[in-house]
């Protein structure tokens, strides 16, 4: 040490700065000893003290070896650790009051909502019968007091009042379902159930046998009314058919393939409320239309005649039929039942009347176009479209000299009905409300989705000029009678 550094030292300035230096330090020590989270004022007490001194020039020279045992110098001496001091500020009066006031006026706020929700009484419901103009909602009431029933629950109700109809013909044996329409010993099934001539009888859930007549039948809504000789029956309480809704619970009782099998309930769902089911003959030809339940309840050959229950257990429709196969391929989870409102309408007039007649409200006629047509392929040379008798060709031939210029229905004649004046023989129809046409099928089954009264749109390509022109029209179905 020179004698310069030792009278540095040795002054009073040095020797203040090196006490406070040292105090400084000691309180930092002491403090981290006291907490694991130093505050801010600590850490930047620290990081002062670990920093180099700003005028400790940087040495580029060699490094002294790691056991060196030259004299090292002295450190240069540390600048004072600056003091720093916290000074908490004043909180502001009143904040914690404040809050109390506001929680007072939320809560208060919503307790008033809450009375006024209970003591508002029916004009509440009108509010909401407002904005339901606006929106759609479907709501199914969950509560015992309203008479819903579990599915189990609606099966064993619906097992009371429901019966196994046998028919002894020449063939064999006919097996069905039904169910007590009346305590007075009327029964309801399918006209197709009795419609061979034979020995009708019913087996009640109790399992005697009872001797039945039949009251009379519509083959149109294939709707049948059994009575046996029997009083204080129970009877199927009757729903509203036109009040179902897609994705409604429903459960089906049946007597799927024998006796053996009576009183079977399956389970599932609306599929869809009201679908037309066209029915042809063996050619093709629509011979009628009726507007059925789908749902996606298991349903087999001895279900027909059998109810259709809601969760009620209110009968809602007679199981009629099942799709199985279309175009060779087999299907699932495809049935149909009558809605009840027609079938206790129709049901009504026969007991009243022994026949029913007038509109039918389950079955009606075919849906007429007012034309007739041939489908022709698109680029195929054929002989007059407009014969009954027609050859084709893949290239003009003497016989074969009309091109068809797209897919579609060629026009042969015009009948009476909405198409009079709108549709011409030689127009193509290529499209029925967007769907592309191909075959004569194509446009009956189109039409026939639809009931006579509605309208559609056609797409034609009209003759012009030696080509075509794409013309659009609407037209009005008509009713086959």
């Amino acid at each position: 040490m020179t004698q310069d550094e030792q009278e540095k030292k040795d002054t009073p300035e040095t020797a203040k700065e090196t006490a406070e230096t040292t105090e400084t330090t000691e309180a930092a020590e002491n403090t981290t000893e006291a907490t694991d989270h130093p505050t801010e004022e600590e850490n930047i007490a620290t990081e002062q003290e670990n920093a180099q001194p700003e005028e400790a020039p940087f040495s580029t020279g060699p490094a002294a070896p790691p056991f060196s045992t030259a004299p090292v110098a002295p450190p240069p001496p540390q600048r004072p650790v600056p003091q720093w001091h916290y000074t908490a500020m004043p909180q502001e009066k009143g904040g914690f009051r404040r809050f109390i006031a506001v929680f007072v006026l939320v809560f208060g706020l919503a307790i008033a909502l809450l009375i006024g929700a209970m003591f508002l009484g029916q004009s509440g419901f009108h509010f909401v019968q407002h904005v339901e103009t606006k929106q759609t909602v479907y709501v199914r009431e969950y509560d015992p007091a309203s008479g819903l029933l579990t599915p189990n629950e609606a099966a064993d109700r619906a097992r009371q009042y429901s019966v196994a109809v046998s028919v002894h013909t020449s063939a064999g044996t006919v097996v069905g379902t039904g169910f007590v329409w009346r305590e007075d010993g009327y029964i309801l099934t399918n006209h197709h159930v009795i419609e061979t001539p034979g020995d009708v009888q019913v087996l009640f859930p109790s399992g005697e046998a009872v001797d039945a007549a039949v009251v009379g039948s519509n083959a149109d809504a294939d709707v049948a009314v059994l009575h046996v000789d029997r009083t204080g029956l129970t009877a199927a309480p009757i729903g509203q058919s036109s009040m179902l809704l897609t994705g409604d619970d429903v459960v089906a009782i049946g007597t799927p393939a024998t006796l053996n099998f009576a009183s079977t309930a399956t389970f599932g769902k609306v599929s869809y409320p009201a679908r037309i089911m066209t029915f042809t003959d063996e050619s093709g030809v629509v011979t009628k239309k009726m507007t059925l339940i789908q749902t996606d309840t298991s349903v087999n050959p001895g279900n027909s005649g059998g109810p259709l229950v809601d969760m009620y257990g209110r009968v809602v429709g007679i199981i009629v039929m099942k799709v199985m196969n279309v175009g060779g391929a087999d299907y699932e989870g495809i049935g149909f039942a009558i809605p009840i409102d027609g079938a206790v309408t129709i049901a009504e007039a026969i007991v009243r009347d022994g026949v029913f007649t007038g509109e039918n409200p389950i079955a009606a006629p075919r849906t007429l176009l007012g034309l007739s047509g041939r489908g022709l392929e698109k680029n195929k040379w054929y002989s007059d479209p407009t014969k009954e008798s027609i050859k084709s060709s893949d290239t003009e031939t003497a016989e074969c000299t009309f091109k068809m210029p797209e897919d579609g229905i060629y026009v042969m004649s015009v009948s009476d009905g909405g198409a009079v004046g709108k549709v011409y023989v030689g127009d193509i129809i290529t499209r029925i409300d967007g769907l592309r046409m191909y075959t004569i099928y194509d446009v009956i089954n189109a039409v026939n989705r639809r009931q006579p009264g509605e309208v559609v749109t056609l797409t034609l390509l009209r003759p012009s000029g030696g080509g075509y022109n794409t013309v659009t029209v609407e037209v009005l179905l008509t009713s086959e009678y």
